[in-house]
């Protein structure tokens, strides 16, 4: 069977390509051709085999071309925050409309592939540490543009005549950590619950799925009791491993009243683990891989690393 992976060249396509290539399946993958997009393929194209179409996910023809002859859709394509919230038109574009382009192509072919979404943990709205931890029955609150388009095409997967399934993702940090910090990184409290999800599990999940008994299910996709931290722990154990150091508790915002804690939470991934058996990479394989992957940077960050930390903490609004 001939696999489509839309959003295929970013940290999770990335994933689950090379968990697909595990599998007798065909692949093809579909992106907006950059020139980030083009480096990736080029990448993954040493060792993986795989097919490519450049499209437009806002372009109905250009979904229609990619989605032609396959027997199951990995949609995973979107734009995250903060780019959903600084760019809400786009976002809806690609995010809504792209979803349901789709949806409306896969009901057109004789034979509708099965349909696999990447939703996210952040459905779920504000999370205090003294509720149990998230389910498929947990309510949604949509906080944001994001969180907004997610609920959204929940709705109309959940409303299309195809077999689909739903998987909502915990945190995913790529394996290879840059890029400027945006002051919403402060935005989070530090006793605030967060569960950590190896890049390389969830593309195992959405990887053995597309053959997994799952039809009509929404499954919780993050790693497990051991992966279950606060956001302090979080981003001061990433913070180490690349050589910066703690960041100060100050520097994060303190809640007051319900509505100012995070939109992550802990997960029950019972059912998921038990259907796909994918968690088998711990929060600390991951450091361990994202110090590795720093290579002879890792002596420049140990001895720039104050200064580092320095110049990041002077973004937090809260000092």
């Amino acid at each position: 069977m001939e696999v489509l992976v839309t959003g295929a060249f970013g940290n999770i396509g990335e994933s689950t390509l090379l968990a697909l290539t595990e599998t007798h399946h065909t692949i093809k993958c579909f992106d907006l051709r950059t020139k980030a997009t083009e480096k990736k393929m080029e990448a993954l194209q040493t060792k993986l085999k795989f097919k490519v179409i450049w499209g437009n996910i806002t372009k109905p023809e250009s979904v229609d071309n990619a989605i032609q002859d396959v027997g199951c859709v990995i949609h995973l394509a979107a734009i995250i925050p903060p780019g959903s919230e600084t760019n809400p038109e786009l976002a809806k574009q690609v995010n809504v409309e792209g979803t349901r382009n789709v949806i409306m192509s896969a009901e057109k072919m004789e034979y509708k592939p099965k349909l696999i979404y990447a939703s996210s943990v952040s459905t779920y709205g504000p999370r205090g540490p003294n509720q149990p931890p998230v389910n498929s029955d947990t309510p949604q609150i949509a906080t944001d543009n994001y969180t907004h388009h997610k609920i959204e095409c929940e709705s109309l997967i959940k409303n299309s005549s195809l077999d689909w399934t739903i998987l909502r993702l915990a945190a995913v940090p790529p394996l290879e950590m840059g890029g400027s910090i945006d002051p919403s990184f402060f935005d989070t409290p530090f006793e605030q619950r967060i569960e950590f999800a190896h890049t390389r599990d969830v593309g195992k999940a959405f990887a053995t799925t597309v053959d997994a008994e799952t039809t009509g299910k929404v499954l919780l996709i993050g790693g497990g009791e051991n992966s279950q931290l606060t956001y302090g722990v979080f981003v001061n154990s990433m913070m180490v491993a690349m050589g910066i150091g703690k960041m100060p508790a100050e520097a994060f915002k303190v809640p007051e009243k319900d509505d100012d804690w995070y939109y992550t939470d802990w997960m029950d991934t019972e059912e998921s683990e038990r259907l796909l058996r994918y968690q088998q990479h711990s929060f600390d394989d991951f450091l361990k891989e994202m110090e590795d992957g720093l290579g002879k940077r890792k002596y420049f960050m140990r001895i720039f690393g104050p200064l580092i930390r320095k110049m990041l903490v002077r973004k937090s609004p809260y000092i």
